[in-house]
């Protein structure tokens, strides 16, 4: 037992006592210590459909983005001859059956062969309350009225509002986003914001929020914060070998430029993004995702070390969806304390970082709810303690299982 413990201790995973049994075999855990000390928060935001309903990019408008969205929630199944049939009138983040499709999913199977297609997709999909979804008019207009810009509109809101068809002024940026951020302030946290994009509004999201966390938005009318904020986005390129490249941004005469290093060792990545501070951004490859038949070992990646007592990432998009194969995040994990390479997860693997690491965004809540990002993130943090504790544990019963080996062969070599 001693020389097990000892092993254990010197080697991985530096632990308090709280004894396990296997066998003839004890070890131990530091399951009481684990979480004590708050992590840094690196979270990770898509744009569309997570931080805003409208981007300024695509020119759709608010109305044709929210009920674009709304097909999104709605589910049916496919018939023959091109026919979706409803299969529920309630709106979801998931399927109601297994073979249920949503109207958004099944418009997209026959209108996107290019990634230029997806701007005609939602603007097919952007009248979808006024004819075959005209049940859901009451989730249509309850949202757009929460979305509305309640202050008179000036100069200093510039970039913050968009208008709507109605000619009224909307949020560009959800609040909820707005409170998230200065809810970690106000707790004195570590915290870093990267925003994740297969589109071009990065830069528009970043330069909006940057003025807002100003001072200048009426619903948080609070002194600067003074957060640090990298305008240019930095890019992912993903490989045929599954390695992805991030490409960083650098700054230089207080202008930030695409001329910092390419990394590619995934440990140097995950080291990269823990050092992030304040708000910054990265383009995914949607080519490489969508020329690999959008499965998710294509998709964006996010990095998760459970040895790491220091930092916890979370990753917020409404296309996540764990079980499904065309989920829009790469969940890569470092399976030992230290190991320079991630494992690529599959979906089953995967589904046990949901509420963990993974948020499948639900924007109907995000606009209604102010809070909801606060809450989530503190639902999933009480759940990566919970996760790394099972995770630690069960890494030491594999070591238990070999326990009488190890135990011969460091008697081998000099420790018994």
């Amino acid at each position: 037992m001693d020389i097990l413990k000892e092993y254990i201790v010197a080697n991985e995973f530096d632990m308090a006592y709280v004894a396990t049994e296997t066998g003839d075999v004890q070890v131990a855990t530091r399951v009481n210590n684990v979480g004590e000390k708050r992590r840094k928060l690196i979270i990770h935001f898509d744009i569309r459909n997570t931080v805003l309903v409208s981007d300024s990019v695509t020119n759709v408008t608010m109305e044709q983005a929210l009920n674009s969205f709304l097909t999104g929630v709605v589910w049916g199944k496919e018939r023959s001859k091109g026919m979706w049939v409803w299969e529920s009138y309630e709106t979801s983040l998931t399927p109601p059956s297994p073979d249920a499709i949503t109207y958004y999913k099944h418009m997209e199977r026959i209108l996107v062969k290019t990634p230029t297609d997806r701007w005609n997709l939602r603007l097919v999909t952007g009248d979808f309350t006024q004819n075959i979804g005209k049940a859901f008019m009451p989730y249509f207009t309850s949202t757009l009225d929460a979305l509305r810009w309640k202050h008179e509109v000036t100069a200093e809101h510039e970039g913050m509002t968009m208008a709507g068809n109605d000619g009224k002024p909307y949020h560009y940026l959800l609040k909820s986003v707005y409170k998230l951020i200065y809810h970690l302030v106000e707790n004195n946290r570590d915290f870093a914001i990267v925003f994740r994009t297969y589109g071009l509004d990065a830069p528009n999201v970043i330069s909006s929020i940057a003025k807002g966390l100003q001072g200048d938005h009426p619903d948080f009318p609070i002194k600067d914060l003074g957060l640090k904020v990298t305008f240019q986005h930095g890019l992912i390129t993903r490989k045929n070998d599954d390695s992805c490249v991030f490409q960083t941004v650098e700054n230089q005469d207080d202008q930030d430029t695409l001329e910092g290093s390419e990394i590619t060792d995934e440990r140097a990545i995950y080291n990269m993004l823990n050092a992030k501070e304040g708000i910054s951004g990265y383009k995914d490859d949607f080519i490489f995702w969508q020329s690999n038949n959008y499965s998710h070992e294509a998709a964006k990646p996010l990095y998760v070390d459970p040895f790491d007592d220091e930092v916890h990432h979370i990753f917020f998009d409404d296309n996540i969806r764990t079980l499904e194969d065309d989920s829009i995040v790469n969940v890569r994990l470092f399976e030992t304390e230290g190991c320079a390479t991630a494992k690529s997860l599959s979906k089953t693997e995967a589904a046990n970082f949901e509420n963990v690491c993974l948020v499948q965004a639900d924007l109907l809540m995000a606009i209604q709810d102010d809070d909801y990002y606060v809450k989530s993130v503190d639902q999933c943090e009480k759940n990566y303690t919970n996760f790394v504790n099972k995770y630690r544990l069960k890494r030491m019963d594999d070591l238990c299982s070999v326990g009488t080996d190890l135990k011969d062969e460091l008697c081998l070599q000099g420790k018994g």
